[in-house]
């Protein structure tokens, strides 16, 4: 395949000249994940500078590592992009606050990059897929990849800060490792929420009363905190952020709920303790490490319950969505089914050949309208009609020559009669009869004269009609006028007067053939 650049430098015009100059995609996806590092480098920056700085005294419950939050997030979602993240913001973090020398700084950043290069590896591992919300096993595969990336960047780390190799109570080894967890805890529920899926329904939760409500009770609850009004709110964090969390977790999707629980640790966490209070454990002062890791636990808790009802939730949706989905199939099935039904009772009521009634479905009429116009006392007009000689007809033209005949015949007759209430059907053979409703006999022998009119006028060859050169028609013409009752007639007497009908009407037609043919008989 030829060069682009070069085909456009043969080529020499403008839109070429451009087409050169545009980056392919790949170049394009280079250049977006650099600004997407440049970008995340400078908020680990923010948020190691807030997480150094933000507390307001030093007596502060519990020390939380927000830009680890940031990192581990972003190795879920974009992988080993994310692992130059941790060294750049540490190296400007530290650029504005001198807390490490350049030595101590790049070892530090290394130690968090290593860490989020464990995350990149081990969560998509430990994880169905990068969702964090979509079962408990996710979320334990994140968090356990969590804890090893705030091992590791620990250990890395203690190569350059002394403090760091004391795992004791005494040490800063274990609170930093917590530290570090808990910012993973606190920070990457949110981000992941809003980064993926799950914050489809974040605009219409935040405009619910009860989500503003839960906002307002997070900010009583820091305040109560940190005036000391109720001293086991003071003592213990974790008091305060489980009831408020577990609310948020049972009422809202992550990207609602997540956000809330996560500024309620950072304000819990960070907000001073007036009284220097510490709860007594083997009569010594309860190390800040513990107080980290229960409000780990406690945010643990809650995620944990988020998860569950945001799995509640979306098992709920599809299985709604799959009801409607099984309703609308059983009523397009059940549409089907009724057109199908439908055009099987047309089949099964219609001439194959012809295309109008047969001969069951006109018995069918016919009872039918004898009953109706019983009960109303109106009267019932039948004809009898008969190609003359179709025999000689087929053995002259032959047969699909006759096929055809009968189809432009009856064609003609059911132009000629009321749409609803008349009907015409193919009585057998080349026989075919008609039924009038409301006629007397000598309005329907007018009608059958005009039957053998609109035969006559298809002018269709016939040699071997004597009657004449073109196909004609025989007519018996039968008329009943019947009386008005209250009650239906008995079913005997119905078929023994639709018989006698029938019969005047067959018998007219062989008085019609007898006479000459071409003709209508009524009488």
């Amino acid at each position: 395949m030829p060069n682009r650049r070069s085909a456009g430098s043969t080529v020499g015009g403008p839109a070429d000249a451009k087409a050169c100059n545009r980056p392919d995609g790949q170049e394009q996806r280079l250049g977006s994940r650099a600004r997407l590092v440049l970008s995340c480098s400078c908020a680990y920056m923010i948020l190691a500078i807030v997480s150094s700085h933000g507390w307001p005294d030093e007596h502060a419950m519990a020390d939380i590592w927000l830009p680890s939050g940031l990192s581990d997030a972003l190795a879920l979602r974009v992988g080993y992009w994310a692992v130059p993240v941790p060294l750049l913001g540490t190296l400007l973090s530290n650029l504005g606050r001198q807390s490490y020398d350049l030595q101590q700084a790049v070892v530090v950043g290394l130690g968090h990059s290593c860490g989020t290069a464990l995350v990149a590896v081990l969560a998509p591992r430990w994880m169905r897929g990068r969702d964090l919300f979509a079962s408990i096993g996710n979320l334990f595969g994140f968090l356990a990849a969590a804890t090893v990336c705030a091992l590791a960047s620990t250990l890395i780390a203690s190569l350059v800060l002394s403090e760091l190799r004391n795992w004791t109570q005494d040490g800063q080894a274990l609170s930093w490792w917590a530290g570090n967890l808990a910012g993973t805890v606190v920070m990457a529920p949110p981000l992941l929420s809003w980064m993926g899926r799950n914050c489809g329904t974040r605009l219409r939760e935040l405009r619910r009363l009860e989500f503003w409500l839960l906002l307002l009770a997070s900010v009583a609850m820091g305040v109560i905190v940190h005036l000391g009004m109720v001293e086991v709110f003071s003592l213990r964090p974790a008091t305060g952020i489980l009831p408020l969390s577990l609310w948020a977790g049972f009422r809202f999707s992550p990207a609602a709920a997540t956000p809330i629980t996560a500024g309620l640790a950072i304000w819990m966490a960070g907000l001073g303790n007036p009284s220097d209070q510490r709860l007594q454990v083997d009569n010594s002062v309860q190390a800040l490490e513990l107080l980290e890791i229960t409000v780990i636990i406690t945010l643990i808790t809650s995620l944990m319950v988020l998860v569950v009802n945001a799995n509640r939730t979306r098992t709920n949706r599809q299985l709604q969505q799959l009801a409607g989905s099984l309703e609308r199939t059983v009523v397009e099935r059940t549409e089907q089914l009724e057109a199908a039904n439908a055009q099987l009772q047309r089949l099964s009521d219609t001439d194959g050949l012809t295309g109008i009634t047969n001969r069951r479905r006109f018995d069918v009429l016919l009872r039918e309208r004898w009953r109706t116009a019983t009960r109303a006392g109106s009267s019932l007009a039948v004809a009898m009609l008969d190609i003359d000689h179709f025999k000689a007809y087929n053995d002259h033209y032959g047969h699909q020559a006759g096929d055809r005949c009968l189809q432009q015949v009856a064609a003609a007759l059911a132009a000629e009669i009321r749409q609803g209430s008349d009907c015409v059907a193919r009585y057998g053979g080349e026989e075919f009869v008609v039924l009038w409703c409301g006629l007397t006999l000598d309005q329907a022998s007018a009608m059958a004269e005009r039957l053998l009119q609109r035969v006559t006028a298809l002018a269709l060859p016939h040699a071997s009609n004597p009657s004449g050169p073109i196909v004609s028609l025989s007519i018996g013409v039968a008329a009943r006028q019947l009386q008005g009752q209250a009650t239906a007639p008995l079913i005997e007497e119905v078929e023994s007067e639709i018989a006698a009908l029938l019969q005047q009407a067959d018998a007219r037609l062989y008085a019609a053939k007898t006479a000459g043919r071409n003709r209508v008989v009524s009488g």
